[in-house]
């Protein structure tokens, strides 16, 4: 019996790809980066994520604060 070598395709995790999705709204959108930092907690943060149609869990968000914005702040307070 021969077996077949497929390529596998890369698996992106979903919440990696969530975390793009989101830094590419808060590089379009100001007026969602501004809310966005002025959050209170990952909690709130994810779930205004989550109104804009990107969902990612409060512990990524908080694993990425300071990558998802240019010059590496934090990307809100909480």
């Amino acid at each position: 019996m021969a077996t077949c070598d497929l390529p596998v395709p890369e698996v992106v995790h979903p919440s990696a790809a969530a975390l793009h999705r989101l830094k590419e709204l808060l590089q379009g959108d100001t007026t969602f980066a501004q809310a966005l930092r002025a959050t209170a907690s990952t909690e709130a943060a994810a779930q205004l994520a989550a109104e804009r149609g990107v969902q990612v869990s409060p512990e990524a968000l908080w694993r990425h604060r300071g990558a998802l914005v240019s010059g590496g702040l934090p990307t809100w307070r909480g």
